[in-house]
């Protein structure tokens, strides 16, 4: 049995705040969904790549490791054109996965949005 946002996929928002954008995803990454994830990343690098990018993974609540495999590449795209990913707001499971591997020694990761933003426009 899926849950209701199972079968609807995954929802995308965007907003400016502070000259940054700030691109929330909602949902689960998964074998059903992650197609359309990376179309999401990609239209995101597209039209933001020479930026810097707050991802609000606030609401997401699974992500498999394709999902991993997605942000970072994506992540390396907008270094490589001069831009930055930041994500915000992991759950500790998700966190986790990016300590696990040693992602979080490269990709920098803020506890919310608040704080990315605070930190980011102090430095």
């Amino acid at each position: 049995m899926f849950d209701e946002k199972e079968r609807m996929g995954m929802e995308f928002r965007m907003a400016e705040r502070d000259g940054f954008t700030i691109a929330s995803i909602e949902g689960q990454v998964r074998i059903s969904t992650q197609n359309e994830f990376m179309e999401h990343m990609d239209t995101l690098f597209q039209t933001r790549g020479s930026q810097t990018v707050l991802l609000d993974m606030e609401k997401v609540s699974y992500m498999n490791s394709a999902g991993i495999g997605i942000i970072v590449d994506t992540f390396k795209k907008f270094r490589d054109n001069g831009g930055r990913l930041v994500l915000c707001g992991l759950i500790p499971n998700i966190n986790r996965l990016f300590e696990v591997t040693r992602l979080n020694r490269f990709i920098q990761i803020y506890p919310s949005v608040e704080e990315a933003l605070h930190t980011l426009k102090n430095s």
